[in-house]
């Protein structure tokens, strides 16, 4: 049985091919070298990719990258690398959307890494918070830690245009209101009322400080709401 020799094309292409490996070999190791210290370690496929790729176990995925996130973070080379810091939060979000701590965790860690607050900050840890908050309306961590960045962050940036600043203080008083009211410690409590005197209409203030002085175990947690009521309804409306 006579063998086929290979045709005079087929040789031909032989050296065409070695050449273009060879080519690509090259442009990969130049594209490597311009990567940055670590990142082959630190790349993650795209999140919609993950999925798939966890085979089922998406969830124990998600904590190996939340894991992983907190390291980095925890580096001085993730201090400042807030697009490293998001890839990993959008892949823990799409594998596991339930994981609730990497949201508050998130709002923290893209506005206090030690460098100086800027808006893009202060919106992405917006962002993260919203998400958290539509997935957990009462929960009173995420509507605190939303409120005290929209009353307190976003009112110390020039960034923001008045009109901006006075929509977030409303907004974020709202929002610790909400969180005293699904079960905040008593410190936050004591910052609604406050909030609530100075901003709400005289009746939500009644209202809300009605139902928290009804809630109220701690002695000097009560004497500050009524005293609070007392500006507004007198002291014969405390007593009745």
């Amino acid at each position: 049985m006579s063998v086929p020799r290979p045709s005079r094309l087929a040789l031909a292409l032989v050296p065409v091919l070695a050449a273009a490996t060879l080519w690509t070999h090259g442009q990969v190791h130049e594209r490597r070298a311009r990567f940055p210290r670590d990142q082959d370690v630190l790349y993650l496929p795209p999140s919609a990719q993950l999925v798939p790729m966890s085979l089922g176990y998406r969830e124990a995925l998600a904590d190996l990258i939340w894991i992983r996130a907190v390291i980095f973070t925890g580096d001085k080379a993730g201090g400042a690398n807030y697009a490293w810091i998001m890839q990993y939060l959008e892949a823990i979000y799409t594998l596991a959307p339930g994981f609730r701590r990497p949201y508050a965790w998130g709002g923290v860690v893209v506005v206090y890494s030690g460098e100086a607050i800027d808006r893009a900050m202060i919106d992405r840890a917006i962002e993260l918070y919203r998400r958290g908050i539509e997935l957990f309306p009462e929960d009173h961590e995420l509507l605190f830690a939303l409120g005290m960045l929209l009353t307190r962050d976003v009112q110390s940036l020039p960034d923001y245009a008045a009109a901006e600043r006075e929509a977030a203080m409303l907004e974020g008083a709202m929002l610790i209101r909400r969180a005293a009211a699904f079960g905040a410690p008593p410190l936050v409590r004591q910052l609604a009322a406050t909030l609530v005197s100075d901003d709400a209409t005289d009746q939500l203030a009644i209202q809300f400080l009605e139902n928290q002085l009804l809630q109220a175990e701690d002695e000097g947690h009560r004497r500050l709401l009524e005293r609070k009521l007392e500006t507004l309804i007198g002291e014969a409306g405390i007593e009745s």
